[in-house]
């Protein structure tokens, strides 16, 4: 029996809590590059302004060390937001590759209040799928079970960077990209397929989270 086979439960909570996908995977497979912190740097308009991101999250090194305490890990597809015509002819972008919907949702300065609002609940309602899972996990015996969802935390409007303290620490999550994960290859690992935005498509992805369990 593979390492992996314990935990089919938690693949088939995931699927009955509406995910499209998930598998359990040996730890080693979660792909972990220092580029991919390096693009949160230089890429993200949000960057040193939320508390699960970096330059407030843990360094990569930091994480590698952390995935080698696990040994299985579950790579989760969640299913896309609905997200209605009245949304979308709410949010017009002006400059596709600023303004998409979803690549750059998270920046407060091109994101109206309202939008925000919008977005805020498609997101929380996918985080609590997530914790869902870790609870799952906990219950039978994983009690270290930690996920990681893809992009940054949206429980606040505007982070509590300032006061230094995150103001939703059960629920708050550190973004897949801050710890360094390369969720593109780490899916492939998984023969799952992930995709991306575009200013065609901008809200054709596949929201992806990393959940470690043991």
């Amino acid at each position: 029996m593979k390492k992996t086979d314990k935990f089919k439960f938690l693949e088939k909570t995931a699927l009955k809590l509406g995910c499209t996908d998930a598998k359990v995977i040996p730890a080693d497979h979660i792909v972990v590059e220092d580029r991919v912190r390096l693009r949160c740097m230089i890429g993200c308009p949000t960057y040193g302004k939320n508390l699960r991101c970096p330059p407030y999250a843990p360094s990569v090194d930091s994480f590698r060390k952390i995935l080698n305490d696990y040994s299985v890990a579950m790579v989760i597809r969640i299913k896309p937001p609905e997200i209605s015509k009245e949304l979308l002819e709410k949010y017009k972008p002006k400059q596709s590759e600023e303004f998409r919907l979803w690549d750059r949702y998270q920046d407060p300065v091109t994101v109206k209040s309202s939008i925000w609002t919008d977005l805020s609940q498609i997101y929380k309602s996918m985080l609590i799928v997530l914790l869902e899972l870790e609870r799952a996990a906990f219950k039978q015996g994983y009690s270290l079970a930690t996920a990681f969802f893809g992009g940054k935390c949206m429980l606040c409007e505007k982070c509590n960077v300032e006061g230094g303290v995150c103001l939703n620490p059960l629920m708050s999550r550190f973004a897949s990209e801050a710890m360094g994960i390369n969720l593109l290859k780490t899916a492939k690992n998984a023969d799952m397929e992930l995709k991306f935005s575009t200013s065609d498509n901008p809200v054709q992805i596949t929201p992806m989270a990393i959940l470690l369990i043991d």
